[in-house]
């Protein structure tokens, strides 16, 4: 970076252009949020170098009176041509064995949605396998029939610059139908016993003994089991479910085997944009230094501080960084805005 002639990310303060950035702490910073006109004939090389650590958010690139770098690349990068395709008509085959309801549920789905697939050639035949497996076996797997399968077919019938008309044709074969059997919770490591106790862990998938097997809320319950474990600061635990049919009882058997990682604390917690009584105002929603992370707390910060955060700041304002060495989390929330003099 030397022959740009930054040295110091502070030195920044003295352009009233960018004099909002120097709260950065490394110049890796400057190879994103220069335009492309300034750079050297190195801009090329420097073009194909992430920039992960500490990209200007895509919430303040608006400040700047010149495209940032990482914009250009953006923009020299088209992207893909897509159709917009509008289902108007939903056809089911009258010999499948398809529940009324499920019927009802399927045609409002596909009717509700608007699909964006790239335009390619390719496109029909796959937006209508996907069709298939989410919208129908997934209707058709939340009322027990777990081994359904299915096929749809799409037909034009109309098109008007990106926008297009389509009929959808469904045929499926549900198979029998299965009902909820054992729910067990297992650590994948024998030698590391569960944290939360089983009994706890299992209660919150949403599905009892003999109930119609809902592959819907097994995925409720694995979001639960990752919730209430990211309150704990477990933040990489991951659930693997693995089912075990047995077709004379016509039941599924569900273990889900937790790898719970370890425990993250709450390391530094740092600000941009915001001075030093702003700053202990919205450190009273957020966990102290070395209290366990729960990362829902996150979400909670910004509903309670909404009146003293600027406008449009979102999660993606928020970094996260693990150090895995001493088990803690780094949070920085860059809350800063554009300056008065900015575009």
């Amino acid at each position: 970076m030397g022959g740009v002639g930054f040295q110091d990310p502070h030195h920044l303060g003295q352009s009233p252009t960018i004099s909002f950035l120097e709260d950065w702490e490394a110049p890796a910073y400057i190879c994103c949020m220069l335009p492309r006109s300034l750079l050297p004939v190195a801009a090329l090389f420097l073009a194909c170098l992430p920039c992960a650590f500490g990209q200007l958010p895509k919430r303040l690139e608006k400040c700047l009176p010149y495209p940032t770098l990482a914009q250009e690349i953006r923009e020299m990068q088209p992207a893909p041509a897509q159709v917009r395709v509008h289902v108007t008509r939903v056809e089911f085959d009258p010999n499948d064995d398809i529940p009324a309801d499920a019927q009802e549920e399927i045609s409002a789905e596909l009717r509700r949605r608007v699909f964006k697939p790239d335009a390619d050639s390719a496109y029909q035949k796959d937006l209508a396998n996907e069709i298939a497996e989410v919208p129908v076996r997934g209707a058709l797997r939340n009322r027990g029939y777990f081994k359904v399968t299915a096929i749809a077919k799409l037909t034009v019938l109309w098109s008007e610059e990106a926008d297009v008309g389509a009929a959808v044709a469904i045929s499926a074969t549900p198979g029998p139908q299965y009902r909820m059997g054992d729910i067990r919770i297992v650590s994948t490591d024998s030698g590391y016993p569960l944290v939360i106790s089983p009994e706890v862990l299992r209660g919150l998938i949403p599905l009892q003994r003999g109930e119609l097997f809902s592959v819907e809320k097994v995925r409720s319950g694995l979001q639960n089991l990752a919730l209430v474990y990211g309150r704990e600061g477990y933040v990489d635990m991951t659930p693997e479910p693995d089912t075990e049919v047995d077709e004379d009882r016509k039941t599924v058997d569900l273990v889900v085997k937790i790898d719970q990682q370890v425990q993250y604390r709450v390391g530094r917690i740092e600000f941009l944009g915001v001075n030093a009584v702003t700053r202990e105002k919205l450190m009273e929603s957020l966990p102290k230094p070395g209290e366990v992370f729960d990362r829902t707390k996150l979400d909670e910060f910004f509903k309670i501080n909404r009146t003293i955060l600027p406008p449009d700041v979102s999660r993606d304002d928020v970094n996260v960084e693990r150090d895995n060495k001493m088990r803690t989390v780094r949070i920085l929330f860059d809350l800063r805005e554009c300056p008065q003099h900015s575009n």
